[in-house]
């Protein structure tokens, strides 16, 4: 059943002429614990609809006065993405091709399988609340691409007249990175431990090391290899001339099935569900797919780390300002290290810094270390001609609000055939 957390907040809208089917409908409604009004036939559909404003619409297709059709078609003047569901008691492969043509969300064959109609209920709700949340992105991206310009001129400027400062932060964040979770930090503290407690074999050449301790040094040191390896890539890319490439949007998107699959086990033990986005269109975009994809395996996974147990992850594609922009939501707990103001929300992206500690289940699978990961992802970013920024967010969709994360790579549409060298 789809939480009622993730339902909008507009009712239901019920159009159906006959009583003992609108009664039906109704009482799958108050199950459901959804609200909802319901109105005769299409005319009466429309006299509602000047006076409030509903999530999802139920319609029957033959009815008196106004028919479902005519009703759909006149709603679609006032709505220009309407969630519709049909009910029709018409179910030739001709008919529903017709149905579908109108643009609904789904249909259903009367007589009524109330279970199914349950479920496609519940998927149409949910659509609805992520399409609520995709609209309420589309409105904030175009203030964050103004806000993220400004940013960006007011770093240039400053970075031409504050370069000593800007490496001291790098140290500074360097040293709170080594001294946090497992590897170097850890490593020296049990190495001094060592030395101090360890005793020497009768000949005093040896130490004699705990079981504990040598396991501890074995642990620590593949959290150091894990930081090694992802510095390593990092050089690496800055060192790499990259050849930006005409292609689709489609290739850029099978990459997130093939994430998903390779962080199963970590999604079944937090119990993380991925939402897909539903994008239809597929769109011309100038890339280094392989880049491309370790900055979509950075900020998922960044995801996933800081999401809470039994929770949902949003991913949401829109065209905003001639940009092809991907989102990705999740919810955080909230807490002092995840409601940080906009000013840290600019550090994130400076090397070494970090507002959690690290996750120290994900070292292996993280392709960056050392607080290197959206560091990276902004600067392949620019690298391709784009925007990386990630805030903390209210989640106002649902009838409890929520604080979330949300991440957003912006990436040029192209229009002409061209490859460019960066």
């Amino acid at each position: 059943m789809t939480s009622s957390s993730r339902r909008p907040t507009l009712p239901l809208l019920i159009v159906e002429d006959k009583e003992e089917n609108q009664m039906l409908l109704a009482g799958i409604c108050a199950k459901l614990n959804f609200p909802y009004k319901i109105a005769g036939n299409g005319a009466e559909g429309l006299e509602l609809l000047e006076k409030e404003e509903f999530s999802v619409y139920l319609v029957d297709l033959m009815m008196p006065v106004m028919d479902g059709k005519t009703f759909i078609q006149k709603l679609r003047e006032r709505d220009s993405d309407p969630v519709i569901l049909v009910q029709t008691a018409i179910d030739s492969s001709e008919q529903i091709i017709e149905i579908m043509k109108l643009g609904v969300y789904d249909y259903i064959i009367k007589p009524l399988n109330v279970e199914i109609f349950k479920s496609i209920l519940e998927q149409a709700l949910e659509y609805r609340y992520l399409k609520d949340i995709e609209k309420q992105l589309l409105a904030e991206e175009s203030k964050e691409l103004r806000d993220q310009l400004e940013w960006l001129n007011y770093k240039e400027a400053s970075r031409k007249t504050s370069d000593n400062s800007t490496e001291m932060n790098s140290i500074f964040n360097l040293r709170t990175t080594l001294s946090q979770g497992s590897g170097f930090g850890a490593m020296t503290t049990l190495i001094e431990t060592i030395k101090s407690f360890a005793p020497k074999d009768a000949d005093g050449k040896n130490y004699i090391i705990e079981a504990e301790y040598f396991d501890l040094l074995l642990e620590n040191n593949e959290h150091t290899k894990s930081m090694l390896r992802g510095l390593d890539k990092a050089v690496n890319i800055l060192d790499k001339k990259i050849d930006l490439t005409l292609q689709k949007s489609s290739q850029l998107l099978s990459v997130l099935p093939e994430l998903i699959h390779k962080w199963e086990d970590h999604l079944e033990r937090k119990k993380i569900k991925i939402n897909l986005p539903i994008f239809k269109s597929d769109i011309q975009l100038s890339m280094d797919l392989e880049l491309i994809r370790q900055v979509l395996e950075e900020i998922l996974l960044n995801a996933i780390k800081y999401s809470p147990n039994d929770a949902n992850l949003d991913i949401f594609l829109t065209l905003v300002d001639g940009y092809f922009c991907l989102s990705i939501k999740n919810k955080v707990l909230d807490d002092s290290y995840s409601n940080f103001s906009k000013d840290v929300q600019k550090n994130l992206i400076l090397p070494f810094y970090r507002v959690h500690p690290p996750v120290e289940e994900f070292h292996s699978e993280e392709p960056f270390s050392l607080g290197l990961g959206l560091t990276m992802v902004d600067y392949i970013a620019n690298k391709h001609h784009g925007m990386f920024f990630i805030r903390n967010a209210k989640d106002h969709t649902t009838e409890e609000t929520s604080l979330c994360i949300i991440s957003e790579l912006f990436l040029p549409i192209q229009n002409e055939q061209k490859e460019i060298q960066t």
